[in-house]
C-alpha cells in the first residue's frame, strides 16, 4: 500500500502544478500552524516526501481540487497505464494538450466517476470542483473496481448523528450514503467538519484530501491491497487454510426459481466481505439431473447455474478455508427464457413497462414524459446485443470505438444532438428491478430525468453468460 500512496501522493502534487523542491523532513509551512486541524496529515505526507507545498513555505491547505486533478490522481495511483490504441477518445471539453488527457481518457473507460457525476456522457467538467462525497465515492469506487480491493466493503448505512446526510438531502445520492457512511466514516478515513454534519456537498481541499490518503493509508495497508501500483487486477495471494475464521459466506441470486434451460449467473459474497477476494471456490450440484453447476469464467467467485431438467438442487460452494455456502434451486418443468437469444420482439411487453417505468420517475421529479421512437427502439436494441456479445456494460463497441458512433451507422448527426445511453444487467428479466438500479445510481439517474431528452429507445438482450442486458438511449432527435 504504501508504494500506491507513494505514486498518489507524488501524482497529486505534480497535478496541481506544483514544481517546487521536494520537502524535506520536518518541513514547516507558514499557512500550517501546530494547532491546524490537518497539521499532521500535512506533516505526514510531507515529511515522506509526498505531497509538496505550493512554495517553500507555503502548502495552501484551503485549495479546491478540480475533477481534473484527482482523475490525474487516480490514474497514477494505477500506474499510468498503457491506452488500447482503438479506444476512442469520449470527452468533448477536454484540449488535446491537456495535462491530464490521458488520466481522463483512462478515467472514463474504467468508470471511475462519470457515470457517477458527469449528466452527459460526453463531458468531464475537468475544472469543476470534486465535493466531499464524490471524492469519497471515487477512492471507494477506485479501491474497488481498479485495484480489485475489498476494502471496500460497506456496513450498515445509517445516518447518525449528521443531520445532512439523509435520502433527499442535496448530493446524497446512495452512493455518497454508501461510500462517506458505510465505509470512509466507519473506518476512520472520513469524518464529519462538526459532530452533526458531514457536508457532502462541499468542495474537497487539499488538506482533506491528504487527510483522507493519510487514514486510508493507515487503515488498509500492504496485508488488504495489492503492491503493483500499475497492476489493475492483481488480487491479494490467496491465504493457507486457517481453522481460525471470522466471517460467513452465501451464495446471492435475486431468482431461485428457473425453468428448464435457464442459465444464470451467482456471486459468493462473504460477510464482511474483506475476505472474499483472498479466498479461492469451488462449486458443485446436489443433483446434476436438476441444475449443472461451474465456475464463473468472469472471476473466482460466481458461478455458472445451468437449469437442465425439472425438480429441487442444493448448489454448494466451498472457499479455500473450507467455509461452506448452500443455495436451494428449484426448476420447473418448462423454459420462459431462451438464453443466448437477442431477438427483439421477444422483450416487447419489458420495453415498454421499462419506458412506463421512467415516465413515471420522470413525473415524480418534474420532467416531462419521454415519447417512444421506433428508431432509438433500434439503435438500443443493438447496443444491448453488443453488451450481451461483449458480456460486459460499457460504453464502448465491440470494435473499441465510442458508442456514439452507432447514430451516425443510423444516419444521425451526433454532433447536432443531445443524448445518453444508460446500461444494465440482471439475471432477471424484470422491468422494475432494471429501473430501480438506474433510479438509485446518481450518473443513471441524472440521464433518466434530463430535461434535454424528449425521446427514448431501449433494448434487452441475453448473453452466453445468461445475463439479460438493457440498453436505454435518449435523445432530443430521431
Amino acid at each position: 500500500m504504501k508504494k500506491k500512496l507513494l505514486a498518489l501522493l507524488s501524482a497529486l502534487a505534480l497535478c496541481v502544478g506544483l514544481m517546487v523542491p521536494a520537502s524535506a523532513a520536518g518541513q514547516t509551512f507558514t499557512d500550517v500552524p501546530s494547532t491546524y486541524w490537518a497539521h499532521d496529515a500535512i506533516q505526514y505526507v510531507t515529511d515522506e516526501g509526498l505531497f509538496q507545498g505550493t512554495s517553500a513555505t507555503t502548502f495552501e491547505p484551503g485549495t479546491t481540487m478540480t475533477r481534473a486533478m484527482l482523475i490525474q490522481v487516480l490514474f497514477r495511483y494505477a500506474g499510468s497505464p498503457q491506452l488500447p490504441d482503438t479506444w476512442v477518445f469520449p470527452y468533448r471539453d477536454v484540449p488535446d494538450d491537456a495535462y491530464y488527457w490521458d488520466a481522463a481518457f483512462w478515467g472514463r473507460h474504467r468508470n471511475i466517476f462519470a457515470d457517477e457525476f458527469v449528466e452527459n456522457c460526453d463531458a468531464l467538467r475537468p475544472n469543476e470542483a470534486v465535493t466531499r462525497g464524490e471524492f469519497a465515492t471515487m477512492l471507494w469506487k477506485f479501491a474497488r473496481e481498479v485495484l480489485g480491493s475489498e476494502s471496500v466493503a460497506v456496513g450498515t448505512v445509517e445516518s447518525g448523528p449528521f443531520t445532512d446526510m439523509d435520502d433527499g438531502d442535496p448530493g446524497v445520492t446512495m452512493d455518497v450514503q454508501r461510500s462517506m457512511l458505510g465505509w470512509a466514516y466507519p473506518n476512520g478515513i472520513l469524518s464529519g467538519p462538526s459532530a452533526t454534519t458531514m457536508s457532502p456537498n462541499a468542495p474537497v481541499t487539499r488538506a482533506q484530501v491528504a487527510t483522507m490518503l493519510m487514514r486510508y493509508d493507515k487503515a488498509f495497508n500492504d496485508d488488504t491491497q495489492s503492491d503493483n501500483p500499475g497492476g489493475e487486477t492483481t488480487q491479494p495471494e490467496n491465504p493457507s487454510a486457517s481453522d481460525d475464521v471470522d466471517y460467513t459466506m452465501k451464495i446471492a441470486l435475486m431468482n431461485h426459481n428457473l425453468s428448464v434451460g435457464d442459465k444464470v449467473v451467482a456471486d459468493v459474497n462473504t460477510i464482511p466481505s474483506t475476505a472474499k477476494e483472498n479466498l479461492t471456490y469451488t462449486f458443485k450440484s446436489s443433483d446434476t439431473s436438476v441444475v449443472t453447476v461451474k465456475a464463473y469464467s468472469g472471476n473466482n467467485f460466481s458461478c455458472e447455474i445451468s437449469a437442465v431438467g425439472p425438480g429441487t438442487a442444493i448448489v454448494t460452494a466451498t472457499d479455500s478455508n473450507g467455509i461452506e455456502a448452500t443455495l436451494t434451486v428449484t426448476v420447473a418443468g418448462t423454459s420462459t427464457s431462451n438464453p443466448g437469444t437477442s431477438d427483439s420482439d421477444d422483450y416487447a411487453d419489458v420495453k415498454d413497462e421499462i419506458i412506463e417505468l421512467t415516465n413515471e420517475v420522470r413525473a415524480e421529479n418534474g420532467v416531462g414524459a419521454l415519447t417512444k421512437s421506433d428508431l432509438l427502439m433500434e439503435i438500443a436494441q443493438q447496443r444491448a446485443e453488443e453488451s450481451a456479445e461483449s458480456e460486459s456494460i460499457e460504453h464502448f463497441r465491440p470494435d473499441g470505438s465510442y458508442y456514439s458512433t452507432i447514430f451516425e451507422e443510423y444516419g444521425l448527426d451526433r454532433f447536432e444532438m443531445q443524448y445518453v445511453e444508460i446500461l444494465g444487467w440482471s439475471t432477471i428479466l424484470d422491468s422494475d428491478y432494471i429501473v430501480d438500479l438506474w433510479e438509485n445510481s446518481p450518473g443513471h439517474f441524472a440521464s433518466m430525468t434530463g430535461a434535454n431528452k424528449t425521446l427514448v429507445g431501449v433494448g434487452i438482450s441475453v448473453g452466453e453468460d445468461g445475463r439479460y442486458y438493457f440498453c436505454q438511449i435518449f435523445t432530443n432527435k430521431d
